[in-house]
């Protein structure tokens, strides 16, 4: 037997079983590349169809009687109630009487939607489409009462995410003011 053709045979034998080799992992990765865009799809799908359900949410929020009447009070009587010395105290202290102090309501679950706003969890621009205006004007109202807190307890980032909506609130209007004007 003549060893030189047994080993070209056997080399061509191994060049074919790398090539196969090669043909089926080529194969494998793209199939795994293919998965992997599926489930980006699935989990991008998930997420938005999460961030709707806690948009909804939010929006219900918005129209809840509580939440009605404190914007009511914010819009018609803080400003005339800030004149009053004795609520302007208590407004300051760190935990007015909610029931007299509904801005407290108001700052309260605003700072609670803007965190869930700047942490990408809740939908900025379907929130700001809907309720941008009301946002903007109850954060000029209450920005002056926020930043004097902010003073008087020494923390800065005292309703930061109420004012970081606000902001994000502005930035649409000025992009879009046909779309903000209700």
């Amino acid at each position: 037997m003549n060893w030189e053709a047994l080993t070209a045979v056997s080399t061509a034998f191994t060049g074919l079983v790398i090539l196969l080799t090669v043909i089926f992992a080529a194969r494998q990765v793209r199939a795994l590349n293919d998965q992997s865009k599926a489930l980006g799809a699935q989990l991008e799908h998930l997420r938005r169809a999460t961030q709707l359900e806690g948009t909804l949410a939010v929006f219900d929020e918005l129209f809840s009687p509580d939440l009605q009447d404190a914007y009511r009070f914010v819009l018609t009587e803080f400003d005339e109630r800030m004149r009053d010395e004795a609520f302007r105290t208590e407004a300051l202290e760190r935990a007015p009487d909610s029931e007299t102090h509904l801005e407290v309501y108001i700052l309260r679950h605003l700072e609670r939607i803007g965190t869930l706003v700047k942490n990408e969890l809740l939908d900025a621009e379907a929130l700001l489409d809907f309720a941008g205006f009301f946002i903007r004007e109850l954060w000029e109202k209450l920005q002056p009462l926020a930043l004097e807190q902010r003073a008087r307890f020494g923390n800065v980032r005292l309703w930061e995410n109420f004012e970081f909506i606000a902001q994000k609130a502005n930035a649409v209007f000025e992009e879009k003011p046909q779309m903000t004007r209700r």
